[in-house]
């Protein structure tokens, strides 16, 4: 018979083989549900950035991205209407950047749209003479010195700049630029802008350009914080109007104003109005005036 030494012994050996193995067993459960909860959480945070990305309906543009997409929406008009880029160019910025509707006036009557766009249909070469006379200042100038929009009418490369350095000067409006002969309308692409302006004259031009794809856009607006050279496209279909810049502004898309979410854009309006420092003034523009359809100012 085993000794009562040693049957305390073993005892004392299957408790600790019992302890151990419950505490391992205790353990994996608690890995395991600590597991299940980790999953948990990753599924919940999944949730959550899928619903900011949700409620994100708009993307931040800087200068890189505008000039891109203008570029894109240049090459796609010029390729589906076997039209070349200068063309394309003039026609998307006298239906406001809009390639859809490019495409439906186009085909719906191209000879109006070229009519209203100052896009000939046949390209007018200049007179086949050595010497050429220059229809602004009159000189008699070699032919390789004289350039014609796609009418054909000459000027010599030295009114041609002065014509374009004017144009350019007195605003965006020299993106309709025409023909200098005052009975034609024909379009001055931005080719010739290139080949005949001076260097600051096509910066400024481009300039021009890209502001033109943002601001006569109904869909993307300038960042109204001084100084921000991003633009905002929107995208319609959620309840806010809050926007996150990446210059750090938060405004909102509606009124421009800074982001006042809950209120509405009207009470802000009249809060501004209300706190403005000559509030006098404000009180008979009030009383006296009606606010402008377009931006709603008095």
């Amino acid at each position: 018979m085993e000794s009562e030494d040693d049957m305390h012994d073993a005892n004392d050996s299957a408790e600790d083989d019992f302890y151990s193995g419950g505490e391992a067993g205790l353990a994996a459960s608690d890995d395991g549900d600590a597991d299940y909860d980790f999953a948990d959480h990753d599924s919940d945070d999944s949730a959550e950035l899928i619903s900011h990305r949700q409620q994100q309906n708009y993307s931040i543009l800087s200068e890189v991205d505008i000039q891109r997409r203008q570029e894109d929406d240049i090459n796609r008009v010029s390729t589906v209407l076997s039209i070349s880029k200068p063309e394309a160019c003039v026609l998307l910025r006298n239906y406001n950047w809009s390639v859809s509707k490019v495409h439906d006036e186009w085909f719906a009557d191209e000879e109006r749209v070229r009519k209203v766009v100052g896009l000939p249909e046949k390209h007018n070469e200049m007179p086949n003479d050595r010497e050429v006379t220059c229809g602004i200042c009159f000189e008699s100038c070699p032919r390789g010195s004289m350039s014609a929009a796609a009418c054909g009418h000459p000027f010599c490369s030295t009114c041609w700049r002065g014509y374009i350095s004017t144009a350019i000067s007195d605003g965006p409006g020299c993106l309709m630029l025409r023909c200098p002969d005052p009975s034609c309308a024909a379009a001055v692409g931005q080719d010739m802008i290139n080949s005949l302006a001076a260097d600051d004259d096509k910066e400024k031009y481009g300039r021009y350009l890209r502001r033109s794809y943002i601001e006569d856009n109904r869909k993307t607006k300038w960042c109204p914080a001084p100084g921000c050279e991003y633009a905002v496209e929107f995208v319609m279909g959620s309840g806010s109007y809050d926007v996150n810049c990446n210059c750090s502004y938060g405004f909102c898309w509606n009124c421009t104003e800074e982001a006042h979410r809950p209120v509405d854009c009207a009470t802000v309006s009249k809060w501004i109005l209300k706190n403005s420092a000559e509030s006098e003034n404000m009180n008979w523009i009030l009383a006296n005036s009606k606010p402008c359809p377009k931006c709603k100012r008095p």
